[in-house]
């Protein structure tokens, strides 16, 4: 294998690659692995790990203002779409074209999950490199469901989950029969709560762009997210992130858990008191038997405005840390399972370490059929299935799930927070141009 090639610095002297990380198991394994063992002749990779809206937050503000702080973007599909029109990211093509065919063979590009890997390209071009990928799930505690004689469903509606969850909710002894995150943010609760809303046939645009927040649709998945965490939720529902989620789960006490996929290997890892104890059935749906998972990656890409010698080492810590190695590399330190990167490349399923994990199966099974341009029953003119990819959905998800929260803790009525909402989305399709 050409290592020395591919980890080699970009000449001219040291380089200081700086990156920083979303706050979650698999970066933080990331962080930990490239700290200790990355190598580059001339190279110091500079590595923080930042809560995910800091993050988020962080970069736009650098990627918009052309700063360079940062060397490599750590970002998911719904940037590197947005920021490839606005110039914001480099090609990664003709990085790729300088690889000899020896470095070629070694990082082997086809064994990239194309639907991973075209949520982040534009006209065919590569602009960033899916790290690891997710789609979503129910996790639910077997044993607490075993104790109350309850089955969870191979494809359950929301209406089943919020039955089981108050069954399963003793808070006199500790037991919360459901958590999901509650903390205001469009990645953060806004994930969730989108694939509800299309879950229940709802939508954000029909398709002539008028908003359709303030429908029957709508409603039903907003009076269910409050129904469900207020009922038999943790009890301090807004302060919810997935780490408050992930620790609430693994310490036994939780009977049913809805979140990404990538979620479930530090559940099944050795130091987790669940480790083999869950079961991982398909998201919740609601009008149709069908899939309503997210489609995410967590994507490394190059910022345009660093030095040339600059993109040259932070393209080889790319290919470091989405190559098959780095996918051996984890297992070996962790054969849990918990710090590999899942759905970002086939061959990681084929390892038998990693295809005896349980929740594998399953996590097949939903990114089997995620569809990234249908999110919805009825047609949309918009594609993203946890958000909506135009610019805008940024700061209108936000608001969103800010009158979200304010609704879950009574501060605004149902009505009010609809029609809060419905003006914001009113104002980007009026403001953003898309309405004629």
């Amino acid at each position: 294998m050409p290592l020395g090639a591919v980890r080699g610095g970009g000449g001219g002297g040291p380089v200081t690659v700086n990156i920083a990380l979303a706050n979650n198991p698999i970066s933080q394994a990331l962080s930990r692995i490239a700290q200790s063992e990355y190598k580059a002749e001339g190279v110091t990779v500079n590595i923080s790990v930042l809560p995910e809206n800091d993050l988020r937050q962080r970069l736009t503000t650098e990627a918009s203002t052309g700063g360079t702080t940062y060397d490599i973007f750590y970002i998911g599909p719904y940037e590197a779409q947005t920021w490839a029109k606005n110039g914001w990211l480099e090609n990664l093509e003709p990085f790729f074209d300088k690889l000899t065919a020896e470095e070629k063979a070694w990082y082997d590009r086809a064994d990239l999950i194309k639907g991973m890997l075209d949520s982040t390209s534009l006209n065919g071009n590569a602009y960033g490199i899916p790290f690891y990928g997710e789609s979503s799930f129910l996790m639910y505690n077997k044993e607490l469901f075993a104790a109350k004689g309850l089955t969870m469903p191979e494809e359950p509606t929301w209406q089943e989950v919020y039955e089981l969850a108050k069954q399963i909710h003793d808070p006199a002894n500790g037991i919360v029969g459901f958590t999901m995150r509650g903390t205001p943010g469009w990645g953060m609760s806004g994930a969730p709560f989108v694939t509800m809303v299309n879950a229940f046939g709802g939508k954000f645009f029909d398709m002539q762009w008028n908003a359709t927040v303030d429908t029957p649709e709508q409603r039903a998945a907003w009076e269910m997210y409050k129904k469900i965490l207020r009922e038999a939720g943790q009890p301090d529902i807004l302060s919810y992130t997935y780490n408050e989620c992930i620790a609430l789960m693994a310490s036994g006490n939780c009977g049913i858990y809805y979140d990404a996929t990538s979620i479930a290997p530090p559940l099944e890892a050795n130091d987790s008191k669940v480790k083999g104890k869950l079961g991982y059935v398909m998201a919740p749906h609601d009008k149709l038997q069908k899939n309503t998972a997210w489609l995410w990656n967590w994507t490394m890409g190059l910022n345009p405005k660093t030095t040339q010698a600059k993109k040259d080492a932070a393209f080889k810590f790319i290919l470091w840390a989405t190559s098959k190695e780095y996918i051996a590399r984890s297992i070996a330190v962790d054969p849990s399972g918990g710090s590999t990167p899942p759905a970002s490349r086939s061959s990681t399923y084929k390892l038998a370490a990693y295809a005896a994990v349980p929740y594998g199966p399953m996590t097949l099974k939903t990114l089997e059929g995620m569809d990234f341009t249908k999110p919805c029953l009825d047609p949309v003119p918009y594609v993203g299935l946890q958000y909506i990819a135009i610019p805008e959905f940024a700061d209108a998800g936000d608001i969103m799930t800010r009158n979200l929260a304010d609704y879950v803790v009574d501060n605004i009525s149902l009505d009010e927070a609809i029609r809060r909402t419905q003006q914001v989305f009113e104002a980007v399709a009026r403001d953003g141009g898309y309405k004629k």
